[in-house]
């Protein structure tokens, strides 16, 4: 076995590594000693493969950070971070002693010791979310049970974020224990105080009963039920559990966000209502009578002090402290270390003074018989013993007691599943039905009990059907804001997909001008709608457009996103006839739009007319006639003009000239 290689190192001159306490997916534990303060300390290093990954890193660093923000008795202390060769560390608080799945192995606890434990929880949590933290992966894992007596500490603030950071997780993966997550977890990716209250409701109902409320073969399963199926009262799988205690773990873990206990501060309060309107009969209520092992029995006296100070809200007095198994001796119980018993249910009693062996084997006396006992007794009371036993075996071998194998119909449609289960002497139960987004329509998802599972002969196998795809249908998302945007898809069991921005000319900026797919379209549940988002009208400016022609000026108009309006004609001496003399709007004028219309005046030429005959008027008469029709007299008087008569004009009359033109006049 290769030694550790950093057994024995000193680390930033200061953490002296002395042993490795765990290994996770994550990261590596290390008991250390702190040379410049002298005391032990835990030193938490990230795997050097994961030292590349900005995720990881982030989630170390998020670790720090949130512990650094609560000051709780309850909160794993982290006094440090660093990093070693590239691999980020932590230093932080070391507990000595074991975590709570290791006494949740040990079999379930009584009333008052679950609701001890649950309110140890609780307060820390609570004071994460007063300072806007959701821890976002409780587990039995996190909840550390010093060996001390003291508080239970809740551990491992990697996945914590602030409560405005994770309304929705960002890329869609959903991390931490599936067993203990809330439905909206992983159904929205949605995280609020209520999501920690719902994993500590699993892990109230985990002590209570001694088992997790849903159980299967896979991890989607279990996340299918916590979504699709209550949390069952404890009361189903304990009988004479207190109705106060299932409406309390009701509350913590239901399926609806909005009718679940909001925060910690909420469900402690809650949970010591409960506790005080319980008798001493109620709190001592347990399966099975007793704690499975020993070194629990000591792990639950050492905290009896601390469960008494969280459930009442006031330090533990001295009577409190004196409770069944308080004369115990604490100990420090190394994690695993705590196991089930002899056998389910049964309490090995252990003479006065009797200590376990070291090596964790019982040793079992047996008295010798009493004499009076005769061999004819003993003869009848071991054929009863052999009946007994052979009676006992064809029960269950052959009989009706006898244990088969429920088979694996996933995938399988009803009638071939009830077919198959009744074929292995089973009775096909009630038919429940549910979407999947990957078992077929009308094709089964699960049994209960589940495939591979033993159950007796003429047993009962319900089933889930799937439903197909959940379909949803998209709202109208027109003229909303992003963020209504985004609301009104979550409402509606969708989620927002891609957002981009389009000029529009008639929806407003800032405002959702279209979707993909379109309101109204029925699509599966998992898919996104994307969006366009409006940057309001275009902007357009006026090309210069005189001396085009007519298809030449509305080529350029449409590409500048503008259209051509009324069009009308002009003489012009200057533009060619055909040609645009002119626009309305100007070229160049800003403050325009695309969609706007431009109108366009085209050239009809210059404007012609006819000379008219002025031969033998006066020369104020010809000169009035030819200003009358558009043209300029130019008069030259021969031999002084004493006769005032036209002689003739230049160009002569009838000729067709430019409107403006000049005329030579000569009189006589």
């Amino acid at each position: 076995m290769v030694a550790d290689p950093l057994l024995d190192r000193l680390i930033d001159s200061r953490y002296e590594v002395v042993e490795r306490v765990a290994r996770g997916g994550m990261a590596t534990v290390y008991k250390a000693r702190d040379r410049r303060l002298d005391r032990v300390v835990a030193l938490k290093l990230m795997h050097p493969h994961l030292a590349d990954s900005p995720d990881f890193v982030a989630r170390f660093r998020r670790e720090a950070r949130a512990a650094a923000r609560l000051s709780n008795p309850g909160v794993v202390a982290v006094y440090d971070q660093g990093s070693i060769d590239g691999v980020a560390y932590l230093v932080m608080e070391f507990v000595d002693g074991t975590n709570l799945r290791d006494l949740l192995e040990a079999g379930p606890v009584s009333v008052k010791e679950a609701l001890g434990l649950t309110a140890q929880i609780l307060r820390p949590l609570a004071a994460a979310h007063r300072a806007g933290l959701v821890h976002r992966d409780i587990k039995p894992e996190n909840v550390l049970l010093p060996a001390d007596g003291s508080v239970a500490k809740v551990a491992d603030f990697g996945l914590a974020r602030a409560v405005t950071e994770v309304t929705q997780t960002t890329t869609g993966n959903v991390l931490g224990t599936v067993a203990y997550l809330a439905p909206e977890l992983m159904t929205t990716g949605s995280s609020t105080p209520r999501a920690d209250v719902y994993s500590v409701g699993i892990i109230l109902f985990e002590l209570l009963t001694g088992h997790q409320p849903f159980t299967a073969d896979s991890p989607i399963q279990i996340a299918f039920q916590n979504v699709h199926e209550d949390v069952p009262a404890p009361s189903t799988r304990v009988p004479d559990m207190p109705a106060e205690v299932d409406r309390l773990v009701a509350q913590m873990t239901a399926r609806d966000p909005q009718a679940r206990l909001e925060d910690g501060d909420t469900a402690l309060t809650r949970l010591r209502q409960v506790a005080a309107s319980l008798s001493d009969a109620e709190l001592a209520v347990h399966l099975g009578g007793g704690t499975g092992t020993v070194a629990a029995q000591e792990v639950l006296a050492a905290n009896a002090a601390a469960a008494s100070a969280a459930v009442s809200a006031t330090p533990a007095t001295a009577q409190e402290a004196a409770a069944p198994h308080a004369g115990l001796r604490t100990v420090s119980v190394p994690i695993g270390s705590i196991g089930p018993g002899p056998a389910d249910g049964v309490t090995t009693m252990l003479p006065r003074g009797q200590a376990p062996q070291a090596d964790g084997n019982e040793t079992v006396v047996l008295s010798p018989l009493p004499r009076f006992l005769s061999r004819r007794a003993l003869l009848v009371g071991a054929g009863v013993v052999l009946l007994g036993g052979g009676a006992t075996t064809w029960y269950f071998t052959m009989g009706p007691g006898r244990t088969v194998t429920v088979p694996d119909t996933t995938g399988m449609s009803e009638d071939q599943a009830r077919e198959v289960v009744q074929a292995v002497r089973l009775t096909w139960g009630p038919v429940t039905k549910a979407f999947s987004d990957t078992v077929p329509e009308g094709a089964v998802i699960s049994t209960e009990p589940g495939a591979g599972s033993g159950a007796q002969v003429g047993s009962e196998v319900s089933a889930t059907i799937s439903r197909g795809i959940e379909k949803k249908i998209v709202p109208d998302l027109t003229n909303m804001t992003q963020a209504q945007a985004a609301q009104a898809l979550e409402d509606a069991g969708l989620s927002l997909g891609a957002v981009t921005q389009e000029y529009s000319p008639t929806v407003k900026e800032g405002l959702v001008a279209s979707s993909s797919p379109a309101a109204g379209a029925s699509i599966d549940h998992s898919s996104a709608v994307a969006i366009v988002v409006s940057k309001g009208r275009q902007p357009a400016r006026v090309p210069e457009v005189k001396g085009k022609t007519l298809q030449e000026a509305t080529a350029m108009l449409t590409a500048a996103g503008l259209k051509v309006g009324a069009t009308t004609e002009e003489y012009s001496d200057t533009v060619e006839s055909g040609k645009v003399v002119s626009s309305d709007p100007e070229a160049g004028s800003g403050g325009h739009y695309a969609g706007e219309e431009v109108s366009l005046k085209l050239s009809k030429g210059p404007e012609m007319v006819t000379v008219p005959n002025v031969t033998g008027k006066s020369r104020d008469e010809a000169v009035s006639a030819l200003e009358a029709a558009g043209l300029k007299a130019d008069v030259s008087n021969v031999l002084g003009g004493l006769i005032d008569s036209v002689r003739s004009t230049d160009p002569e009359a009838g000729t067709s000239v430019r409107k403006g033109s000049t005329v030579k006049v000569s009189v006589w």
